[in-house]
């Protein structure tokens, strides 16, 4: 008797997601978190790619591809587009903004997965934890407000999401707990200014820190480290280049040669290029950014006017302020 193995897309892309989430726990094994990744990722991808198709099945095509007929789409014998182009399409094609907390999930999960493909994933169960909450909570969310039964390609599918996401849910629920119960954990170590990790996303790096000894059970350290996952950098600019780059998605190259926001400035008090305007309670650019320097832990609400340089201005709803600079150079002139 044949054994038939069906997985239409829908059911393939929770599948997927379900079978990476079940993979992680209290104590996953290496093999565990690199399926997770491996398998998250997919799911992801195949279930971006499905909203795409329940507007037209053409949208996945890959250039190569884009010739292909209906009846080859159906037997799967043409090439794809990958999971960042079709996020773009999702603005571009379908008009489905993303927050920029659930392209960062997916950004950090898509460098996950690359690296297993390409090179080799060197993490910690708890980076892969905290990255698999935000993406979980993206795909709930996702489907949540994308993916309404009048969306849906068929009935089937209807009842394969009503089945299949409950049990997606009760696996994110733990792994929610298990990340919150670390963080709590944590807090003695994180009084003060942590920043933001670009491995784990969660607001843990510490730029130095005396020990911490048991419960919390954090070394001692004088270059940044995450207390949540371990992540170690050997200097500040390490650290503050994969902040912009990965967080905050900026560069030097792409400032250069494309124009726009350029990622790190000058600190004004202490004359260090570690000078980033971020948003410290989201590691993002928005919704209230200010500058912080990670050399000497200044932080800077505004702009001179005049030159545009970090300024620390207590009448900011009011009035503007020159900096130091200007002001002497003003001064001088009289």
């Amino acid at each position: 008797m044949d054994r038939a193995v069906e997985f239409p897309p829908l059911a393939n892309a929770l599948d997927y997601l379900r079978d990476g989430a079940g993979r992680l726990g209290e104590t996953p094994s290496p093999s565990d978190l690199k399926y997770a990744v491996l398998h998250l990722h997919a799911g992801v991808e195949v279930l971006v790619k499905y909203r795409l198709v329940c507007d037209d099945w053409r949208l996945i095509l890959a250039p190569e591809s884009v010739e292909a007929s209906e009846q080859q789409f159906k037997a799967g014998d043409f090439r794809s587009i990958g999971l960042g182009k079709a996020l773009k399409k999702l603005k571009d094609d379908a008009g489905i903004s993303l927050t920029n907390g659930q392209r960062n999930a997916a950004n950090a999960l898509e460098r996950f997965r690359n690296q297993l493909q390409h090179y080799g994933l060197v993490s910690t169960a708890e980076a892969v934890e905290s990255q698999t909450t935000k993406v979980l909570g993206f795909v709930l969310d996702f489907i949540d407000q994308h993916l309404p039964i009048d969306v849906l390609r068929d009935d089937r599918d209807a009842e394969v999401l009503t089945t299949m996401l409950d049990d997606l849910r009760q696996k994110l629920s733990r792994i929610e707990h298990l990340v919150q119960q670390r963080m709590q954990h944590l807090q003695p170590a994180l009084k003060g200014s942590p920043s933001w990790c670009p491995d784990c996303g969660l607001p843990a790096v510490l730029m130095s820190s005396a020990e911490h000894p048991h419960p919390v059970n954090v070394p001692a350290h004088s270059e940044p480290r995450c207390a949540f996952c371990t992540r170690r950098w050997d200097s500040l600019k390490y650290y503050v280049d994969d902040f912009t780059g990965i967080r905050l998605g900026l560069s030097v190259h792409t400032a250069v040669t494309e124009g726009g926001d350029y990622p790190i400035d000058w600190c004004p008090e202490c004359d260090e290029e570690l000078l980033v305007w971020f948003d410290a309670a989201t590691g993002e650019r928005r919704p209230n950014p200010t500058w912080r320097c990670f050399a000497c832990e200044n932080t800077f609400n505004d702009n001179c006017p005049r030159c545009g340089r970090a300024v620390d201005n207590p009448e900011i709803a009011t009035e503007t302020k020159l900096c130091r600079e200007c002001i002497e150079e003003f001064g001088n002139r009289d």
